[in-house]
């Protein structure tokens, strides 16, 4: 089973890191995960990389909402709020999870430490905050997290993700061009699109590897199905992504 990146989204004031450092030792200390904790960044390189990137190959999302004190507006009765910065990050991954097919989506729980108000995302998006009383009733419902359903090993999933890394393992940049703009031209999907469109599409892109080759290629390895016969009625040569590796060619595209 491959290793499993945990994302904890927590509040960074200096009370609060030792308890995000500590739950991060605890999911590391689970066989099969590993935890990321962000703390301070402070330029934008370290934003994209640290934080953006951390969140886009995560398999897992972890937002822990401690009491952070009262705060009263003129119209409304005080209230207690949580950082704010999780909120953030909710949205970021609520954006990824929209764009990915359901089987590729990552793994969201929300816990809020009980008396906390509810705001932004966690009120308006069915999140389901799960309150907790102290840092080691938390501990026991992230355990119980982890060995949950949410990440119950899929063999099938498991065994086409493998699939799709063994026989992609060698492609070029051209490889993954080419399958860019069969996306593309395809809006992700098994529409047939005419090889000329690709053709003209790469040479747009200034892209000057061996077109045949590469689509010979890609095509023997099921990513894409050709003929070189042309359909006279429509005045195309057809070609179309195949259905089996959409999704993850989507996503890889996205990390690349």
């Amino acid at each position: 089973m491959p290793t499993r990146l945990i994302f904890i989204s927590h509040g960074q004031l200096p009370e609060e890191k030792g308890k995000g450092l500590a739950l991060a030792n605890l999911i590391d200390g689970v066989g099969g995960f590993r935890a990321f904790f962000a703390e301070d960044v402070h330029s934008t390189d370290g934003l994209s990389e640290h934080i953006f990137g951390n969140l886009e190959r995560c398999d897992g999302f972890l937002a822990v909402m401690h009491r952070r004190g009262e705060v009263t507006f003129r119209d409304r009765s005080p209230f207690t709020r949580s950082s704010v910065w999780i909120q953030q990050e909710l949205a970021i991954i609520s954006f990824i999870n929209f764009q990915r097919h359901a089987s590729r989506r990552i793994k969201v729980r929300v816990f809020a430490e009980r008396g906390i108000k509810r705001e932004g995302l966690v009120d308006t998006v069915i999140l389901n905050p799960i309150e907790f009383e102290d840092d080691n009733d938390l501990s026991m419902l992230v355990i119980e997290w982890l060995m949950g359903p949410d990440f119950a090993e899929d063999p099938i999933a498991t065994t086409r993700e493998e699939l799709f890394r063994g026989l992609t393992a060698n492609f070029t940049e051209g490889h993954w061009k080419y399958l860019e703009v069969m996306m593309i031209l395809s809006a992700g999907t098994t529409n047939v699109v005419d090889e000329s469109h690709v053709h003209t599409m790469l040479g747009q892109m200034q892209f000057s590897g061996n077109m045949t080759n590469i689509k010979g290629e890609l095509g023997a390895k099921g990513f894409i199905w050709h003929t070189t016969r042309p359909d006279r009625e429509r005045g195309i040569i057809p070609t179309s992504l195949a259905a089996g590796f959409i999704d993850l060619i989507a996503d890889e595209l996205r990390r690349q």
